[in-house]
C-alpha cells in the first residue's frame, strides 16, 4: 500500500489492481536533444591553471601591482630547449615565465567511480633574475611559489574542476643557475571528474516497478500517461513482507 506523502491519501493497494497483460507495450521516449556535456577533465584544469597563473602578481592585495609571468603556456619541453647545449633552440619567451602539465595523470576503475581520475599537476616557473644574491633576491624563488599557492587558493572557488582537489604536495627549489635562469618546480595534486556522455545521449525515461512492494498503480493516475497495469507477481504485500516463525 503506497499514500501520498502530503495528503496522506492511499494511491493504491496492490492486492487489489488489475494484473498487466502480455500485449503491454513498452515506449521509450526518447530525448531528441541531447543535453550538452558539463566539461570538467584534465584540459579544463590546465586552462584554470594557466588562467590562475596569469593573475599572480608581486604584492598581495594591492590593486596595482605588476603580473609576475609574461608567458605561461602548457610545458612541451620550453626549458630543455631554452638550455640545449647546442643553445637556445626556443621561440622568444618572456621571463619570468611558468608552464604547466601532467606527470601521473591516471583514472580509477572501480565500476561505481567511471570517469574519475587522479593527477600530479607540475608547475615549473623560471625567473631571470641576475642579481640573485644580492640581499634578498636569493629568497625570491621562494616568494613567488608563495605568492603562487596563495593565488591558486584564493582562486579555487571559481573553478568547479579545481574543487574535488587541488592541493600542494611538495616545492622542488632551485638547485642551479645555469644560463642566468632560476627554475622551481610545484607538484599539486589534482582530482578530477570527466562527465559520461552517454548519460546525457539517448536518454529514455522510465519508471521502475518491483512488484509485490510497487507497482504501476501506486502512482497517480495523470502519472500513468500509458494506461499500464499492474504486473503480476507470485506473492502479494503481505506475504512477501510477513515474518515466518523458525
Amino acid at each position: 500500500m503506497i499514500k501520498d506523502k502530503v495528503s496522506g491519501e492511499v494511491i493504491s493497494n496492490n492486492k487489489q489492481s488489475v494484473l498487466a497483460t502480455n500485449e503491454a507495450a513498452v515506449i521509450d521516449n526518447v530525448v531528441e536533444v541531447p543535453e550538452q556535456v558539463a566539461s570538467n577533465g584534465p584540459m579544463d584544469v590546465l586552462k584554470a591553471m594557466k588562467e590562475i597563473l596569469k593573475k599572480v602578481t608581486w604584492q598581495y592585495g594591492v590593486p596595482d601591482s605588476p603580473q609576475i609571468f609574461k608567458t605561461v603556456q602548457v610545458d612541451d619541453g620550453q626549458y630543455e630547449r631554452i638550455i640545449n647545449t647546442r643553445g637556445n633552440i626556443e621561440e622568444p619567451i618572456g621571463f619570468p615565465c611558468a608552464f604547466v602539465h601532467f606527470i601521473n595523470w591516471r583514472y580509477l576503475v572501480q565500476a561505481n567511480r567511471i570517469n574519475e581520475g587522479r593527477a600530479e599537476l607540475r608547475i615549473r616557473f623560471i625567473l631571470n633574475r641576475l642579481n640573485n644574491h644580492d640581499g634578498d633576491n636569493d629568497l625570491e624563488v621562494y616568494y613567488v611559489a608563495e605568492r603562487i599557492n596563495q593565488t591558486i587558493q584564493e582562486n579555487i572557488q571559481n573553478y568547479t574542476c579545481l574543487q574535488e582537489r587541488c592541493n600542494l604536495q611538495y616545492i622542488d627549489p632551485m638547485e642551479s643557475f645555469d644560463h642566468g635562469l632560476q627554475p622551481c618546480w610545484m607538484t599539486y595534486e589534482i582530482w578530477f571528474r570527466q562527465q559520461n556522455i552517454w548519460v546525457n545521449r539517448r536518454k529514455v525515461y522510465r519508471k521502475l516497478v518491483m512488484p509485490p512492494f510497487t507497482n504501476h498503480s501506486d502512482q497517480k493516475p495523470e502519472s500513468n500517461i500509458y494506461n499500464h497495469n499492474n504486473s503480476e507477481h507470485p506473492r502479494t504485500y503481505d506475504e512477501a513482507t510477513s515474518f515466518d516463525s523458525p
